[in-house]
């Protein structure tokens, strides 16, 4: 946990004096404490910038900060020297012990320096009072000088007549005088108030000491055990002793904070128009360039606008002819394809007649072997139907063997014929609101180039049919390299099928579709295996993939 603490000496001596105490908190919460202190520029980023879960700060600052960020009061501090905690620090005039000041515009006429013009007690208590007297002290003091931090450097600035005042917080000069660092009777409190029971000179009223408060984003738990832990620290312990206090009370009434804030004509009192005026400039500035810009920029768009709508007329002429080439291009390929399907059809039946016609031709022999020499007749027409049943095997294996034409083997860069495959089925993508996701690696074998798009138009067209009734169709393809062989997968989030469909993928006339006839992944697999390769699939938890696998060949190796 961050603990920032308000700066007004060095960082060294702020941390030594409140260490102790938060070791303390850790060892009774279990967690561990960083105290950073911060000068008031500091604090205020790091509040505004979340980087801080407690802070210890003067009254002011809480109340600046409750405002603007939105924290929390949890605890006020009781010093040494003032037993009350509503009336705990003032604002003090130092001067050299044989300077003489009696009255307050005394001060117009002499060099007087303060630490920062936001620090409480070290400026803005003693503005306040000044206020009541109508003097402001930055137009009617001639030699007003803030000169920083750590404010022990004020008093030396005294000491060596560099400086006629010093506007230190109280108990600053006891405090220094305590330490040995400034000569007892070389400085002095000027224009004192009595205030009762109260150790130190104080030149002012006095106000709230230190409060510890926390961010809004800390957690409330952690908070309630902190403050546990430091209302329990009495004036007795070390921790009390180091950082220079007696304990730590019930948040005081800080009303008379925003009664100095209504005296300086600062918030909630008074809107700070300078403020927001230096706060508005940038934006006014900002907000012109972004409207030059947006203008230019609108110039530049209706000219793009024009350029554009002639380069999509052009692109539109392009479209319309390379989709009616592509159209036509797949008015062929369907049609080969049906040609393709037809013949292994027919090459189907044609082997399935030569087994009951070998049959009719065998028993037509058999019955001829039967015969008496009296039955002549039915001789002869039994050798006459074995004549036509040898007729009708010669036009089978006739025809068998035209449909058997040799495949062409030649170079083939597959994933070229893939991403062409895709291109030729682009409409069909398109309808379906479709885009293949593809991880397609360079592969060169030797091949059909003709049937293995026939493979892939089918593998493809299926894919998309098993798909037709997905909300979002998905389709994936991979081509790469294993073992010498080049794979194929293709990946759908369709229907799938069922085990029995599953195991009879590659048997003739099974098929799932209503006007199918049975034959594609029976091509398929004949063409895969003429290729030397095989072909395989098995269902996905949505849909089906088919594998492909290819040997990858040289010209010389067919």
């Amino acid at each position: 946990m961050r603990i920032g603490v308000l700066s007004f000496a060095s960082p060294d001596t702020v941390y030594q004096r409140w260490a102790p105490t938060f070791d303390r908190v850790a060892a009774d919460t279990g967690h561990t404490f960083s105290v950073l202190p911060l000068t008031p520029g500091e604090l205020q980023e790091s509040v505004a910038n979340d980087k801080l879960d407690f802070i210890i700060g003067n009254a002011l600052t809480t109340v600046t900060f409750k405002k603007e960020h939105g924290v929390s009061n949890l605890l006020s501090l009781v010093p040494n020297y003032h037993s009350d905690p509503d009336h705990a620090i003032g604002s003090a005039l130092i001067t050299r012990s044989s300077v003489n000041i009696t009255d307050v515009k005394q001060l117009s006429t002499m060099a007087v320096v303060s630490s920062d013009p936001n620090a409480f007690g070290g400026f803005q208590i003693l503005a306040g009072e000044l206020a009541s007297h109508s003097i402001n002290p930055f137009k009617d003091f001639k030699k007003l000088t803030f000169v920083g931090f750590p404010q022990d450097k004020l008093l030396n600035l005294v000491l060596d007549e560099k400086a006629d005042v010093a506007i230190l917080p109280s108990c600053v000069l006891e405090s220094a005088i305590k330490e040995g660092l400034v000569p007892e009777s070389a400085l002095k409190v000027v224009l004192q108030k009595e205030v009762p029971d109260y150790e130190c000179a104080v030149s002012s009223a006095l106000y709230p000491s230190y409060a510890f408060s926390k961010l809004g984003h800390t957690d409330h738990v952690l908070a309630t055990q902190v403050v546990k832990s430091l209302l329990s620290i009495s004036v007795a312990d070390k921790e009390a002793i180091s950082g220079r206090y007696q304990y730590w009370s019930a948040p005081v009434n800080d009303r008379q904070v925003f009664r100095l804030l209504r005296t300086l004509n600062r918030w909630p009192f008074v809107t700070n128009w300078e403020f927001l005026l230096k706060g508005a400039v940038p934006w006014v500035i900002g907000a012109f360039i972004l409207l030059m810009l947006g203008y230019l920029h609108h110039l530049r768009v209706r000219r793009l606008v024009v350029l554009r709508t002639q380069a999509l007329s052009s692109e539109m002429e392009q479209h319309q002819h390379t989709q009616k080439k592509l159209f036509e291009q797949q008015k062929q390929f369907y049609k080969a394809q049906r040609v393709l399907l037809t013949g292994e059809m027919a090459s189907g039946i044609a082997h399935e007649l030569n087994q009951p016609l070998a049959g009719i031709r065998y028993l037509t022999q058999g019955c001829l072997y039967r015969l008496t020499p009296e039955q002549g007749e039915l001789n002869s027409a039994l050798n006459k139907a074995i004549e036509q049943v040898d007729r009708a095997q010669s036009t089978i294996k006739r025809f068998r063997q035209f449909c058997q034409q040799p495949s062409v083997y030649e170079q083939c860069d597959l994933k070229s014929l893939v991403e062409e495959t895709l291109n030729l089925m682009a409409p069909e993508f398109k309808r379906m609101h479709l885009s293949p996701k593809l991880s397609l690696n360079r592969v060169t074998t030797v091949a059909d180039i003709s049937l293995i798009q026939q493979v892939l138009v089918n593998l493809i067209r299926n894919a998309l049919d098993a798909m037709e009734s997905e909300p979002v169709p998905q389709l994936g393809i991979q081509l790469l390299v294993e073992d010498k062989h080049a794979v194929i997968i293709i990946e759908d989030s369709g229907i799938g099928l069922s085990e029995e469909a599953l195991n009879r993928l590659f048997f003739p006339f099974e098929t799932s579709k209503e006007n199918g006839l049975g034959l594609g992944m029976v091509i398929c697999k004949r063409i895969i295996e003429e290729h030397g390769g095989q072909i395989h699939a098995v269902n996905l938890i949505k849909g089906l993939k088919i594998s492909v696998s290819l040997p990858i060949k040289e010209q010389q190796d067919v």
